[in-house]
């Protein structure tokens, strides 16, 4: 009997090599450890602070309706203005807390891929979704590896200027897979070749 997780590592896989033109050939494939991506959960560290300041001060901006509704019209406005003003600071936490949890969970249904053409994202949910970068596209290249062969590998694909007018650099970045130096020493040298061609 095929288990969940052998299913989606069969379905992944054949989402990638459905994803190959004629005449691309694939040199790598990967997906992400999502037990690796601890890094994500930094954001804990900000988001339960956050959600517990923005419950607490809902609840003491709601408390006085506890005791029965106000006299006066300022004491209506105030109790209904103060409590609603929370709401928003309480959904942002609860955001900030599930984030890592769906970043987990995305990592389990993606997997990546390297041809002599482009790199290629896939995640496989509700829908599928795909993202790739050509070589041609590429700039400098970034690695950063564990003792045990697993890291994160970062493309810079180019640069556009934010609403703010800050020029942001663009990358496209491989996250929590094995092999990550292997996979940074291919693409230099499909880098190379395709510079040469």
């Amino acid at each position: 009997m095929e288990t969940s997780a052998s299913s989606t590592a069969y379905g992944l896989t054949a989402a990638l090599n459905g994803e190959l033109a004629a005449g691309e050939r694939l040199l790598w494939s990967a997906s992400p450890d999502p037990r690796r991506l601890k890094a994500a959960f930094s954001m804990w560290l900000f988001a339960v602070p956050w959600t517990v300041f923005s419950l607490v001060w809902t609840g003491l901006a709601a408390a006085p309706w506890l005791s029965g509704p106000p006299n006066d019209a300022m004491g209506w406005g105030f109790g209904i203005a103060f409590p609603l003003f929370g709401i928003p600071f309480i959904l942002v936490g609860l955001w900030m807390l599930n984030k890592p949890l769906h970043i987990r969970k995305e990592a389990a249904s993606t997997i990546y891929g390297l041809t002599n053409r482009r790199l290629i994202r896939i995640i496989l949910g509700k829908t599928r979704q795909t993202d790739f970068v050509q070589l041609d596209h590429m700039g400098p290249v970034s690695c950063l590896a564990a003792e045990e062969g697993w890291g994160t590998l970062t493309v810079q694909t180019g640069s556009h200027v934010d609403s703010d007018g800050d020029r942001v650099t663009d990358s496209f970045v491989i996250a929590g897979v094995p092999q990550v130096e292997k996979l940074r020493r291919l693409l230099i040298e499909c880098l190379e070749k395709n510079h040469r061609e």
